[in-house]
């Protein structure tokens, strides 16, 4: 059985999708707990909805909504190394400097 916290927090993330999405991935999830999942939950809950995906369409948004579960699972499930959250952080840094780069470019574009 999953943990308790663990399912509290997909189902906040599932409650964040649209509306037509977070209805159709609340069900499969209901679905994919009554079947008793086992560990890494991860890769359960791929192959799980790897069943219901439409393989005729490469990206469409019910896969990408499928696959945020996934990530949330995993990044649940495996903790990030230090290096992992050095170069989260490192991104995140970058990121905003180049928002303040942009956001001055524009600025001395619109003062000439």
């Amino acid at each position: 059985m999953i943990p308790e916290e663990m399912e509290q927090r997909i189902r906040n993330t599932i409650d964040d999708f649209p509306s037509p999405y977070c209805e159709d991935i609340h069900s499969m999830w209901d679905t994919w707990l009554a079947t008793n999942p086992e560990e890494p939950y991860y890769l359960s809950w791929s192959e799980f909805a790897s069943k219901d995906e439409d393989d005729s369409s490469l990206f469409n948004e019910k896969r990408i909504y499928i696959k945020k579960v996934s990530n949330e699972l995993r990044d649940l499930e495996v903790p990030k190394t230090f290096w992992q959250k050095v170069a989260k952080a490192l991104a995140a840094v970058a990121s905003m400097f180049l928002v303040i780069f942009l956001a001055l470019s524009r600025v001395s574009r619109a003062a000439e």
